[in-house]
């Protein structure tokens, strides 16, 4: 099958074009910069510039296509292009007569109320409003997203707060990636049932483990914190206790990606 995954240089969308071409697909790997500088992958992967926020080179990076793996997103620099690139996607596809769009989604996007989960709502609307067949994977946090969080969060000196209760399921991008590959295999089925990681885990847990590979010396400190967004994550509707998948733990990730970034902090 011949797929174009958007995002192809970002975490989740490296380890899709890694495991589609590895199941036999004939990946069409599309990013905003150049791609002479992105080029990896197997033989089977071609790489194409594509812009979602200005629609240049969408069109012809999905001439051919027949499957979209739409990874690409942007929530630190610019979550409200989601929506925009979103939709100029979708209507290319429609134009290219693209037979199946798997988009990726965030679990409880529709219950935790931050800026960001909006865009991807609205994404998820725009997917499935769009009368292309398709798929929705909602999936929780990845494991390189806990990472950053608690890296950003260890600035302070001996101290790591964290806020009081929190949970986390994270998933590892690769895990991610080969539930998208079945996704593919299994054709567009609309909203797919939210995955997680192997584990459920307080942020507390997460933290201290975090804080044992990295050989920091540093109290772990719960505070508390106020506000609808907070009570969500407490409540745990960023995780999927039921719908346990993949094989890599959150230790296990972190034994293998000790980064030189967090090792600083």
């Amino acid at each position: 099958m011949n797929v174009l995954v958007t995002g192809a240089t970002g975490h989740l969308g490296r380890e899709v074009v890694r495991a589609a071409a590895a199941a036999g697909h004939a990946i069409r790997a599309m990013t905003r910069r150049d791609p002479e500088a992105s080029r990896g992958g197997s033989n089977a992967t071609q790489w194409v510039k594509g812009d979602l926020r200005t629609g240049e080179g969408i069109a012809t990076a999905l001439q051919g296509v027949e499957a979209v793996v739409h990874t690409a997103s942007d929530p630190i620099h610019a979550p409200g292009t989601d929506i925009e690139g979103t939709r100029r996607l979708v209507s290319a596809a429609r134009d290219a007569h693209v037979s199946h769009f798997l988009f990726v989604s965030i679990v409880g996007i529709d219950r935790i109320p931050l800026a960001y989960y909006r865009a991807k709502l609205a994404c998820e609307r725009i997917v499935s409003d769009s009368g292309l067949p398709h798929s929705i994977l909602r999936a929780t946090q990845f494991h390189w997203f806990v990472d950053l969080q608690l890296h950003l969060l260890s600035r302070i000196p001996r101290l790591l707060p964290i806020p009081a209760g929190f949970r986390v399921q994270s998933i590892g991008t690769g895990d991610m990636a080969l539930e998208l590959c079945h996704g593919l295999a299994a054709g567009p089925r609309g909203r797919l049932p939210d995955i997680g990681g192997p584990e459920l885990m307080t942020l507390k847990e997460a933290a201290r483990a975090w804080l044992a590979v990295r050989g920091l010396n540093k109290s772990v400190f719960s505070i508390p914190i106020l506000g609808r967004t907070a009570a969500a994550f407490r409540a745990g509707y960023n995780t999927v206790p039921d719908r346990p998948r993949g094989t890599e733990t959150w230790r296990a990730w972190l034994d293998r990606n000790v980064s030189v970034a967090s090792q600083l902090a």
